[in-house]
This record gives structure tokens, sequence and C-alpha cells, in this order.
């Protein structure tokens, strides 16, 4: 009879030490998921935080003709991608030809990005719109 109970707590304390190794190593995994996507999230948002872009066009004077020209300034503090800019023109995704002035060879901060866009606009109010890859955007509305 000393045997039995003896084996039987046994197995007890066995199965109970495997439960509480799988438990542990879920724990850990879990709590090592979300440390990793909090670090992703708050290196995003501070990428966000001290990047900043301005249309600097002076709205009462676009030019328009042969093409629409916009300036984008970087004023942030953070040096981005020009690359990867995105133009809206009146709210659709539209095709510009980029290049940076000055001599620049990357999108530091100073730095001016010049939109060309090709299609004739039509008189009345317009609006364009730049966004970068990290979220950071501007608006720019004028009338022709």
């Amino acid at each position: 009879m000393g045997a039995d109970t003896t084996s039987t707590q046994l197995i007890f304390f066995i199965a109970a030490t495997v439960v509480a190794t799988a438990t542990a190593g879920i724990f850990t995994g879990v709590v090592g998921d979300l440390t990793h996507k909090a670090t992703d999230r708050a290196r995003s948002f501070g990428d966000e935080i001290t990047s900043e872009v301005k249309i600097i066009n002076d709205p009462s004077a676009v030019v328009t003709s042969p093409d629409t020209l916009f300036y984008v300034k970087n004023t942030g503090s953070t040096t981005l991608d020009w690359f990867n800019m995105t133009v809206f023109v009146d709210g659709a995704l539209v095709t510009t030809t980029k290049s940076l002035l000055g001599g620049e060879t990357t999108f530091r901060t100073g730095a001016v990005v010049e939109l060309l866009y090709d299609p004739t606009l039509p008189a009345g109010d317009h609006r364009v719109a730049v966004s970068m890859e990290n979220g950071v955007h501007d608006e720019l509305r004028f009338r022709i």
C-alpha cells in the first residue's frame, strides 16, 4: 500500500512539473512577442514624431504651365526616403516626376523635393497632398 501511494504521488508530481514547464514556456513566448511588437511600435511612433514634411508652395501662386509644380520640404529632424513619397491631387493618387533640388542626394532636414505633375489642371479649387511611408503627410489647397 505504501508503494502505490508513492507511485501515485510521483506521477502527479511529474504531471504538475510538465504542466508548469509548458505554461512557463507559453508565457515566455507571449511576453517576448508583446515586447517585440511594443518596441517596433515605439520605434515607428518615434520616427513619426521626429519626421515632418511641408508643401511650401504659395497657394495663390502655384505654377501650372507647362506642368504643375509643387515643392515639398523636409522640416523634421530625420532623413526621409523621398522615392517613396505618395502624391494625391484632388484625392486621386497621381504619378509625378520627383527630383531633389540644390544638389542634395538625400531628403535630409531642410532639403526640398520638386514634384512635376504633367496633366493640366482645370480652373477652380484643388488640393494636393503628400504622404511619406512612415505616415507623415501634408496638404495644400489652392485655386487656379
